[in-house]
């Protein structure tokens, strides 16, 4: 018997068959989804990430409106018991038609506390964070960011606009004070408290001097009184409120 022997190309797929287009296509959306479903998680953890850092900047923001407040409550109180008597007290002792001993003493005593120094320390740590660093934009509630902006108005208002015009008119009465007043009658410890057993005396009893200062007291108690305690008590109510819509928006503990 013959054996025939027949020759055959190797083909290696022969064993298992060729792959139908449908396989390729398959495994491409499956590498597809993979991916978008790696892309859809990363972009989940970015703003869980992002939510949390906004939060925190809410956290820290309540913080600074409390410091805020405080500070609000502090310069108004100062205000009605440090500014205002001795604004009203001297502008009627420097009107005055009569200089006596008795009233050169009460100008001594009040006079020179009209020149004190008036400023308002806000807490802008948060919000120059938030500036510098770009993240104003992971704040998205709009309400919050306008509430924010509006409160940051009014600061701006009191600080770049009222304090100045106040600084203007306070250097002229302590400039004018120091021509009137012999500051050497004070103790040196203590503010502006005379020392025992003087007579104090005037450097002057040029009345133009007395007017003028007057005017410019007069001055200061009218921006005092008005504009800038307005405008603190503005600010504190915004201060407020922006504390209770974070508070209510973002569950601050």
């Amino acid at each position: 018997m013959e054996v025939h022997h027949h020759s055959h190309t190797a083909d290696p797929d022969s064993h298992r068959g060729k792959k139908k287009w449908t396989h390729y296509l398959w495994e491409f959306l499956m590498l597809f989804f993979a991916v978008f479903c790696g892309f859809l998680a990363e972009n989940q953890r970015e703003h869980l990430v992002e939510h949390q850092r906004e939060k925190q900047y809410m956290r820290s923001m309540v913080e600074d409106l409390m410091l805020d407040t405080a500070e609000f409550n502090s310069k108004l109180t100062f205000i009605d018991t440090a500014m205002i008597p001795f604004f009203l007290a001297s502008k009627e002792l420097l009107y005055s038609q009569q200089i006596s001993d008795s009233v050169i003493r009460k100008m001594y005593v009040n006079v020179p506390r009209c020149s004190r120094f008036f400023y308002l320390n806000v807490e802008d740590r948060t919000i120059n964070q938030l500036k510098s660093s770009g993240n104003f934009r992971l704040v998205r509630n709009k309400t919050v960011t306008d509430s924010l902006i509006a409160y940051r108005k009014r600061i701006d208002l009191i600080n770049n606009t009222l304090l100045p015009g106040y600084e203007l008119s306070r250097v002229e009465v302590k400039n004018i004070s120091y021509s009137l007043f012999n500051f050497d009658y004070y103790k040196e410890t203590g503010y502006f408290v005379l020392k025992d057993d003087v007579s104090p005396k005037l450097n002057s009893i040029d009345k133009k001097e007395f007017i003028k200062l007057a005017n410019f007291i007069y001055n200061l108690y009218a921006q005092a009184n008005t504009p800038i305690r307005a405008s603190l008590i503005q600010a504190r109510r915004q201060a407020t409120n922006l504390i209770m819509l974070i508070n209510e928006n973002y569950h601050i503990k």
